[in-house]
């Protein structure tokens, strides 16, 4: 099923010490089930995500760093506890991910070192994605990487796909 919903939101980003700042606020408004009593209909939410971004040439040249934090808070969670099923887990009423992104460039910009980490406090479960790309010349280049997903229960968001750690190899060609 794929119940109404409305959803507003406003986002801005800018230049902010040295860095570039970003913030995301959303409202998903649940227009089928406003008061959080059906449990087959997700509730309302706020979801909000704010993020910097910057080159840090005084840890080492042509590196970058950017954290991000979202949230989402679920409305009338007591409504929605108490509309569960039996033996169904409760989803938290606030969701935390914390991510973390870190670009190094080397080889006059050919090799491209990056780890790009998602890490959930209130799930207690992460996802990390390293990878090493080269470009051969203008056509050409070479991937290599992994997604490593862990946590500590198999239904939370990034946990459930635990048996799906893997590593890939790519070559592309462009024209």
């Amino acid at each position: 099923t794929f119940p109404r919903l409305n959803v507003y939101g406003l986002s801005a980003r800018g230049q902010l010490a040295g860095g570039i700042a970003n913030v995301q606020l959303g409202w998903y408004d649940s227009r089928q089930d406003r008061g959080g009593g059906d449990a087959l209909v997700d509730n309302s939410q706020l979801r909000v995500l704010a993020g910097y971004e910057r080159d840090v040439p005084e840890l080492a040249e042509s590196l970058t760093i950017g954290v991000q934090y979202y949230l989402e808070a679920m409305l009338q969670h007591d409504a929605y506890l108490a509309s569960l099923p039996g033996g169904v887990p409760a989803r938290d009423e606030l969701r935390h991910v914390v991510t973390l992104r870190v670009t190094k460039l080397l080889l006059d910009q050919r090799l491209r070192l990056s780890l790009f980490g998602y890490f959930s406090p209130s799930d207690h479960d992460l996802y990390l994605r390293p990878n090493a790309s080269y470009t051969i010349d203008d056509s050409w280049s070479v991937t290599i990487g992994g997604n490593v997903f862990a946590g500590e229960q198999n239904d939370t968001f990034f946990g459930q796909f635990g048996p799906n750690t893997n590593v890939f190899a790519a070559v592309r060609l462009s024209f």
